[in-house]
């Protein structure tokens, strides 16, 4: 059985580079509604989509416009369960700092239990340990499931696969779009 996390192609995300906290709400926002650069998408990825028994996506639409760009047969909706786990934030408006700062800093806070406006950590691994499920339930009807997911969802999937003894990277790639990353497990 195989199951390949890829996340989604590079949104062409518009947002100001700087942001106050508060501000990080809007910046979120609009990088959920940004397009994807599809023009970017490689084609070994194409070819691996083409080979899978079933593509499935998150709900989010630069997974879902991600999976359109492979030009797979995809039978299945868009299922939220595989959703990205949201960045919290302050409601404060100052300082000002680049958004790249306040998205590291609200990110390891998160990781370290602050879910301001967001799903707490541990319910996202709650939740990823359910996508690991069902990504192991098509793997084991479809033999290969590719997801088109999300940062920070596929390393905590990625984790839930790994405790169930699929074997493949500790932390899948993450930082690059449209990378994809593999686990395996012998029936």
């Amino acid at each position: 059985m195989h199951i390949i996390l890829v996340r989604h192609g590079r949104p062409d995300h518009r947002a100001a580079s700087w942001s106050t906290p508060a501000g990080m709400k809007t910046w979120v926002q609009r990088y959920n509604a940004a397009n994807v650069v599809g023009h970017e998408r490689p084609e070994p990825l194409r070819r691996l989509a083409g080979s899978a028994g079933i593509v499935v996506c998150s709900s989010l639409m630069r997974c879902v416009e991600s999976r359109t760009y492979l030009g797979c047969d995809c039978i299945h909706l868009p299922d939220p369960l595989f959703a990205e786990a949201h960045l919290p934030y302050l409601d404060l408006n100052y300082p000002l700092m680049p958004a790249r700062v306040w998205r590291l800093t609200f990110r390891t806070a998160w990781f370290l239990g602050f879910a301001n406006h967001s799903e707490p950590v541990a319910e996202s691994r709650k939740r990823a340990g359910a996508a690991a499920d069902r990504l192991i339930e098509l793997a084991e009807t479809h033999g290969t499931v590719l997801l088109m997911g999300h940062k920070i969802m596929n390393a905590l999937i990625a984790a839930q696969l790994r405790r169930r003894g699929w074997r493949g990277p500790a932390l899948p790639l993450m930082a690059t779009y449209w990378g994809a990353s593999h686990y395996r497990k012998e029936t």
